[in-house]
């Protein structure tokens, strides 16, 4: 059943993803540059404060990207049993496809945000630090499933491949257009392939 806890993770993914939603659509009003953080808070209908408490920057508010898992998530995969590396990333792996399942994103928006990256240095070093973020937090909760300090690397390894194969589908997905409106299955079919490396 879903608790209180939970209910507001999901709240606070929602208020970030409005925030997300609105930068998107100025930065194609008025062009990146010409964006401000006072305009991305009056078109999402949430004060200044309120963007600083979701994101550091309009740079991270362009890209948006979970930095952890929601407590719920988070939870379930840490109550699954077994310790056999393999095990926890085919867990892992099905973890992550299931919240992105949750929150996909649009094929538009993830293809303007990869093009602002690519225009912006200082975007594609927002959306680095995300991924990194979000990385490192996932190979602390995959530590303390194995029983192992943050900094072994197996849990490293772990994160790095589960994250390898969500971004490789990810991007062949926003790049075929009659692949689907959902990336889950273009993300799941580079999941199988991993997980098929793996096989004695």
């Amino acid at each position: 059943m879903t608790n209180e806890g939970d209910l507001r993770s999901r709240r606070k993914q929602a208020t970030a993803r409005e925030i997300h939603e609105a930068t998107l659509r100025l930065v194609a009003r008025h062009g990146f540059d010409h964006v401000t953080v006072d305009m991305i808070s009056a078109e999402s209908g949430v004060s200044r404060r309120t963007f600083f408490n979701y994101f550091a920057s309009k740079e991270a508010a362009v890209i948006a990207g979970p930095r952890a898992l929601p407590d719920d998530a988070l939870s379930e995969f840490l109550a699954e049993p077994g310790q056999e590396p393999v095990q926890v990333l085919r867990d892992l792996t099905r973890l992550l496809v299931k919240e992105l399942e949750s929150n996909p994103p649009g094929r538009e928006d993830l293809g303007q945000v990869m093009e602002l990256a690519q225009a912006h240095p200082a975007v594609m070093a927002a959306m680095l630090a995300n991924f990194d973020t979000f990385e490192r937090s996932v190979g602390e909760a995959v530590a303390t499933r194995l029983g192992l300090e943050p900094e072994h690397s197996t849990p490293a390894l772990i994160a790095g491949m589960a994250f390898s194969a969500m971004r490789t589908g990810l991007g062949c997905w926003s790049k075929t257009p009659e692949s689907g409106e959902s990336p889950v299955p273009q993300v799941e079919k580079t999941v199988a392939l991993l997980h098929s490396f793996l096989k004695p």
